[in-house]
């Protein structure tokens, strides 16, 4: 666990440590032990106070939402709740099917700038990084309690008669269709066509037959080379669909003729399931949202 402070058994409470080493001592400035009374001598500016919790075994990999409650608490006066300054709290959830959390997808919330969390995928270990401001010698506050929940509760739309053409600018062969709920990731989108597409079908054989041989022992008409024999025809099919990408309000799609591959546009129903929104609240807790 990474830790920038310290846990005062007196007060219940993890509070912060300064950067402050023996080379700083200095007779008359706290040298002795005696003199030595808090590990925050020099803070006369807010920090960071951080708390890395252990890595979490979810037991296999799954999509969640985290949910997590702090608890704020001033040192001296352990009744009275913290005060938290710009981007503060912040919270780093990370994911990783590694044991050892090699190669871990993160994301950051805070407060004010990045208020909503969009998911690090299916993972199996999860491990919880949470940030408050430290305040200074005068008004000192840590942390009382983090309760941490990793949710997998699911929330789900159905899409009907969606016409892509809606969507499509002719700028990408690829279809925005917004959703109607916002989420923390989208897991599972499953598309069904409504309607056919023209497309081209090929059939007979084509060819030719090619001789090297010098042309002073071959009678001048004595070989006829095969002709194509190929016809196209306009076919009525279902088209493909395939899914490129999801966003928290959004997926993206591709639709294709099956035999030409060529772009076009159908009309789909569309079923999404997922994960629901999270965000900062106003007391600095990490909570479902919608």
């Amino acid at each position: 666990m990474a830790r920038t402070g310290f846990y005062d058994r007196s007060q219940d409470l993890y509070l912060p440590k300064d950067t402050t080493t023996w080379d700083d001592l200095t007779p008359g400035n706290s040298l002795s032990w005696d003199e030595w009374t808090t590990y925050y001598q020099s803070l006369s500016a807010s920090t960071e106070l951080e708390f890395t919790s252990d890595i979490i075994d979810f037991g296999y990999s799954h999509n969640i939402f985290p949910v997590i409650k702090i608890t704020g608490r001033r040192d001296g006066a352990t009744t009275t709740g913290a005060t938290y300054t710009t981007g503060f709290p912040e919270f780093t959830i990370e994911g990783s099917d590694a044991s050892d959390m090699s190669g871990a997808t993160s994301v950051t919330v805070d407060k004010d700038g990045t208020p909503t969390y969009s998911g690090v995928g299916a993972k199996r270990y999860y491990r919880i990084t949470v940030k408050i401001n430290s305040g200074t010698n005068t008004t000192p506050q840590g942390l009382r309690g983090i309760e941490i929940a990793l949710l997998t509760d699911a929330i789900e739309e159905t899409i009907e008669n969606f016409d892509t053409t809606t969507v499509d600018d002719g700028s990408s062969t690829t279809r925005v269709i917004p959703t109607q709920q916002t989420y923390s990731s989208i897991s599972y989108v499953g598309m069904t066509p409504k309607t056919e597409v023209t497309d081209v079908v090929v059939t007979g054989v084509s060819g030719s037959v090619v001789f090297y041989v010098a042309s002073g022992y071959v009678n001048t008409g004595y070989f006829v080379g095969d002709t194509a024999t190929v016809t196209q025809s306009n076919i009525t099919t279902v088209p493909l669909t395939r899914l490129v990408s999801t966003s928290t309000n959004s997926f993206t799609m591709q639709v294709y003729k099956p035999n030409t591959a060529e772009d076009t546009n159908v009309t789909i129903d569309a079923y999404i399931r997922g994960t629901p929104p999270v965000a900062v609240d106003v007391n600095g807790n990490l909570v479902r949202s919608a």
